[in-house]
């Protein structure tokens, strides 16, 4: 799991359909200070917009975003701005942005997630090596505001990948649900660990999740991936997400449980020591 805390940034200061809705313009704040003392006191996520060029003025501008920016506190910054003397985008908190600019997500929602003060979200603006993955237009900046708040940066970066596969796979339809959650973050720390990719026992595993949270698990499915493999520079979490969707795409039967309907989903991935990631998806009616 990719969880690196904020805390030593902290200052002290005193697939849903689009909705058109006419709302107020959203506010962009400037200092990260500010905005991250703003979002703690309203419960709220922080989004940072990291500013290079004018690639995203537009999307974020588009009237259909409105009402899901209202959810996030929002903070604009140059590409180059600075934290106590310190380049915010190198900080180790950040480093699935791989420097550039973008958009990132920090949850300061609930102190009392385990996820409270990381980045839960990490999009740079650079190229795939996929072809099918698509620019950062309106609809894609609505799919990162939609993921679930309480998913790590791995999760919510598999849920990403999967739903803007142009195909739109059905299953990040269903409800995320947190035990399959819990059992995906198992498996693929699993796989990386051996460095192996392999299936859970999933009939143990549904039991283990209907165990820890009360809920039935019928009908259930797994599909695990690695990514293709190392590259030079290696890959981000997002890009070995792509790779891991990639993976599925081209195998009819993975294909169809990840583009099939299910009451429940869950997914995740996992980086192991030989720079190769394993993800997990499973399934539940």
């Amino acid at each position: 799991m990719l969880a690196v805390h904020f805390l030593s940034l902290a200052l002290t200061v005193g697939q849903s359909p689009i909705d058109s809705t006419k709302k107020p313009d959203p506010v962009w704040l400037t200092d990260y200070a500010k905005a991250s003392q703003l979002a703690r006191e309203q419960k709220k996520d922080l989004l940072i917009y990291f500013r290079a060029d004018e690639r995203l003025e537009a999307v974020l501008a588009d009237p259909n975003l409105r009402n899901r920016l209202a959810k996030f506190v929002l903070l604009r910054v140059p590409a180059d701005y600075e934290v106590q003397g310190k380049r915010l985008l190198n900080h180790a908190a950040l480093a699935e942005m791989l420097g550039q600019p973008g958009l990132a997500m920090v949850s300061l929602h609930d102190k009392d997630l385990p996820t409270f003060n990381t980045a839960i979200s990490a999009h740079p603006l650079v190229g795939s090596r996929y072809g099918w993955v698509p620019g950062y237009g309106v609809n894609e900046v609505a799919a990162i505001l939609d993921l679930p708040a309480d998913a790590t940066l791995s999760q919510r970066s598999m849920i990403y990948a999967v739903s803007v596969h142009p195909e739109r796979p059905r299953s990040v339809l269903g409800q995320p649900h947190p035990g399959i959650l819990g059992h995906a973050q198992r498996h693929s720390l699993r796989q990386a660990a051996m460095t192996n990719q392999h299936h859970a026992n999933i009939i143990a595993a549904a039991q283990q999740i209907a165990t820890e949270t009360g809920t039935p698990i019928h009908n259930q499915s797994e599909v695990v991936a690695e990514s293709w493999g190392n590259f030079v520079g290696g890959e981000n979490v997002l890009e070995a997400a792509f790779s891991c969707v990639d993976a599925w795409r081209h195998s009819p039967g993975h294909w169809s449980a990840v583009a099939g309907e299910h009451r429940y989903y869950g997914y995740d991935i996992a980086k192991g020591t030989n720079g190769t990631w394993y993800a997990t998806g499973f399934f539940s009616n």
